[in-house]
């Protein structure tokens, strides 16, 4: 059994492959197979949406109700997104339509950032960021005061990232990075922690194919920097920053950032098509757990269950998602309104964006309890 955000996941050993959401509707053909209207620019949302909408334990969250006894009124969103968010993946798992539209949620979030309330077409990967952002902060009502004078540097930092209040968002796709600077004179070292909601990871240079793990030893391997002012020296000295994983969340989110600055056109971007290999399953995280934490942690190795895909380029392009149901345990492909099966063979793609792992069991059956 694990606790996210106050609610008890009863992980069984065994369990049939539709009972995850069967305590709470009955089961209809196609439950999570309904697609979305595409509202002229709106496939960037409607990718990250149908990424969201198969985390299976964000959605049960919503299709329970639990959602509405944690909504927090007193933050800029005032509610609101999580209110629709969760309004849309009703209807998506309500097994009714083949297609719903998502015109109240794109009002939402028009209301609270411009660029989301026109026709150009934006950036999935923002879209999630702020999205992740609004959902916390919404349902960030989790009282976790602790005593600060007995807690760690990570702990402490990760308290007043969340200012004691916590929700079930942070709990699933919110981990903590650790950065270490390291002088290379008399080896003293700094470190300072930072939370994450995904990992933005570059595409090694002149390579037309590449490995997911080629981009994480680059972006984990450490670079040198000048002119850091070591504490111990008292002068401005060579170091090594490096950082490191302090706290993995159980859905991690990996962006390949694949649209850069295109120094030959001032002004524009280009967007690099390399063909990037990723596990489906057993992605292995540990070699990037800072020392002290792994430690003390049990290793954790993902699985895929979401792609969001980018096709073209930045001036003609197109979003569409690769899910893995947890109700059917295959994959579709969700192309707006259109959705059709996937052969797994299919999954990676040089199109792939964003890609969604978990450690959470597929067939995780949640059932509330009183808070812990």
């Amino acid at each position: 059994m694990i606790s996210v955000a106050g609610v008890k996941f009863q992980l069984p050993t065994a369990l049939p492959p539709y009972s995850i959401y069967s305590s709470i509707f009955p089961l209809r053909r196609g439950r999570g197979l309904t697609g979305l209207k595409n509202l002229g620019n709106t496939c960037y949302m409607n990718s990250i949406l149908q990424c969201l909408s198969n985390t299976p334990q964000l959605t049960e969250y919503c299709l329970s109700d639990k959602y509405k006894n944690y909504i927090s009124r007193s933050n800029k969103t005032n509610g609101q997104v999580i209110e629709e968010v969760a309004a849309l993946i009703k209807e998506l798992w309500n097994g009714q339509y083949k297609c719903v539209a998502s015109r109240d949620l794109r009002s939402v979030v028009g209301q609270y950032q411009n660029i989301f309330r026109g026709v150009d077409q934006q950036d999935s990967h923002e879209f999630l960021t702020i999205l992740m952002d609004w959902l916390h902060s919404d349902l960030q009502t989790l009282d976790v005061s602790r005593m600060r004078e007995t807690i760690g540097a990570a702990e402490q930092a990760w308290l007043d990232f969340t200012k004691a209040k916590e929700s079930i968002i942070l709990h699933l796709f919110y981990g903590q990075m650790k950065s270490t600077v390291k002088c290379v004179t008399c080896n003293k070292e700094s470190a300072t922690y930072e939370c994450f909601s995904n990992l933005s990871l570059e595409l090694p240079p002149n390579a037309n194919e590449c490995q997911l793990n080629q981009c994480m030893d680059m972006y984990f391997s450490g670079e040198r920097i000048q002119g850091w002012n070591c504490p111990n020296c008292k002068t401005k000295r060579a170091a090594i920053k490096k950082l490191d994983i302090s706290k993995l969340p159980p859905v991690l989110v990996v962006h390949l950032k694949r649209f850069y600055a295109d120094t030959s056109n001032t002004g524009s971007y280009a967007k690099k098509q390399n063909f990037l290999s990723f596990p489906l399953q057993n992605l292995e995280m540990s070699p990037y757990i800072a020392r002290a934490e792994s430690r003390a942690a049990k290793p954790k190795t993902y699985q895929l269950y979401a792609v969001s895909n980018h096709y073209g380029t930045m001036e003609g392009g197109h979003y569409t998602a690769f899910c893995k149901s947890p109700n059917y345990g295959r994959w579709y492909k969700f192309d707006d309104q259109v959705v059709s099966t996937l052969d797994t063979s299919n999954v990676i793609s040089s199109a792939a964006y964003i890609l969604f792992y978990t450690w959470l069991p597929p067939d995780t059956h949640a059932r509330c309890f009183d808070d812990v």
